[in-house]
């Protein structure tokens, strides 16, 4: 912008009182408008960058707004779409109003119109205004303002930092469970955090399997990306709706999940082992492992006269016969319906190569008939494959009650607090057992 361009001069209070030369307006910090435009990325990240050495005002120093004077006659908006454009690229998406604020220092004297915008897009610097950029997360925009202050420029500071801090605070914990701590973030993002070395290996296996399957499934799920690596933590946008109610599920709601179910089980298995997700080779182990664990835990808690079923389907679900790479935890919590319609599937941390009646357990066992018969006709479910998913259902609780009995142990001595969740558990698991045998 050449100096002699005419700038609109604002009062503080907002309204435009004049105009002068823009070399005028920076020689008398005269009062003027600009606009402030904080970019944010699909991630809710924003893009941070630097300024050159040659800038008039805060020269080197970084910043998180772009923007620019607002010219004499010209709508602050029609400015804000242009600076954007011009600094980094960002063109052809819609700016939100954020409102506006009055700022001033011995350097500059305006009143800010702010935007804020979404891009996901290439970032393309103005060499004259840009020398260095990147994304970077509201928590280390934060950190930077808390812990380098002198490195940002004090007017996009003083401008954003009570809606930054606000983003910063808007988290909501929903689940802190033994793999990961789940939190929702500003309403828009679910961030999980690895509490475990192998949990964070797990997590980075999701989010490579994820980003292969999401477009070729039928249904949305989760498409999580790496925010950070120390510890890792993934991030995805909320997948839109709410737990599916299983009496209340259609024959049409079984032929959506049955498109889904085999859209999945025709990824090709090696897959699995290519983005690090537990594979074929690891399958048999892994079903050992359980059975060992549950036949050591849970087996002898069981009333005596259930002990053989319980025995009898262990061995039942030791056995390998089919595989196919598989969601691993189909239940109806994780089956998603908005606006009268199945819309999502999430929860993919024990996606893994497997037999594929686990992930009809839930559907063909515990949902609605008119549901459970279209999923069977959808996927061409055999007598064999039912039965299947009929002992991987009388399996389910066998997991609620090894960690109640886990929890019980580590509390010896110091009363035993779970002790109604953990004789309920064992109900269910008694009742389930039975419910197999006179299948």
């Amino acid at each position: 912008m050449a100096d002699d361009e005419e700038v609109a001069l604002y009062a503080p209070t907002g309204e435009v009182v004049g105009a002068a030369p823009r070399s005028v307006v920076r020689a008398r910090n005269l009062g003027h408008a600009a606009s402030s435009v904080v970019v944010r990325d699909p991630m809710g990240r924003v893009y941070l960058h630097r300024r050159t050495t040659t800038k008039d005002v805060y020269p080197g120093l970084l910043d998180f707004a772009a923007g620019g004077v607002v010219l004499a006659g010209e709508d602050p908006a029609v400015g804000a779409v242009r600076e954007v454009e011009e600094e980094l690229g960002v063109a052809g998406v819609p700016l939100e109003p954020h409102g506006s604020t009055h700022y001033a220092d011995e350097h500059t004297d305006y009143v800010a119109v702010q935007f804020v915008t979404t891009w996901d897009g290439p970032i393309r610097w103005q060499p004259e205004e840009v020398s260095w950029g990147e994304w970077v997360t509201v928590e280390e925009l934060v950190r930077r303002l808390d812990e380098e202050p002198a490195t940002v420029v004090p007017d996009s500071c003083a401008v954003w930092s009570s809606t930054v801090r606000s983003w910063h605070a808007d988290r909501v914990l929903l689940e802190q469970g033994w793999d990961n701590m789940t939190t929702l973030v500003e309403g828009r993002w679910v961030d999980r955090v690895g509490r475990r070395p192998e949990a964070e290996s797990a997590l980075l296996a999701e989010v490579r399997l994820l980003a292969v399957l999401a477009d070729g499934l039928p249904l949305e799920v989760p498409r999580p990306v790496v925010l950070d690596r120390h510890p890792v933590r993934v991030r995805h946008t909320l997948v839109a709706g709410t737990a599916v109610d299983p009496p209340s599920l259609t024959a049409a709601d079984g032929r959506h999940f049955a498109r889904f179910l085999v859209a999945l089980h025709a990824t090709r298995p090696a897959l699995a082992a290519e983005v690090g997700c537990p594979a074929a080779a690891d399958d048999h182990a892994h079903r050992a492992a359980r059975v060992a664990r549950f036949r050591d835990v849970v087996l002898p808690a069981l009333p005596a006269a259930v002990r053989p079923a319980g025995e009898s389907l262990l061995k039942r679900v030791a056995t390998v016969r089919e595989q196919a790479l598989c969601h691993g935890d189909l239940v109806a919590e994780h089956v998603l319906g908005h606006d009268g319609h199945l819309s999502g599937v999430i929860d993919w941390g024990d996606a893994r190569v497997t037999d594929p009646a686990l992930d009809l357990a839930w559907a063909l066992n515990a949902s609605s008939e008119p549901f459970a018969q279209a999923v069977a006709d959808g996927v061409g479910a055999t007598a064999n494959l039912r039965a299947r998913s009929r002992a991987w259902w009388a399996l389910t609780p066998w997991f609620e009650v090894e960690h109640g009995l886990e929890r019980r142990l580590e509390r010896q001595g110091h009363g035993d607090a779970d002790g109604q969740q953990l004789d309920g558990a064992l109900r269910v698991l008694v009742d389930r057992l039975r419910w197999w045998q006179g299948g």
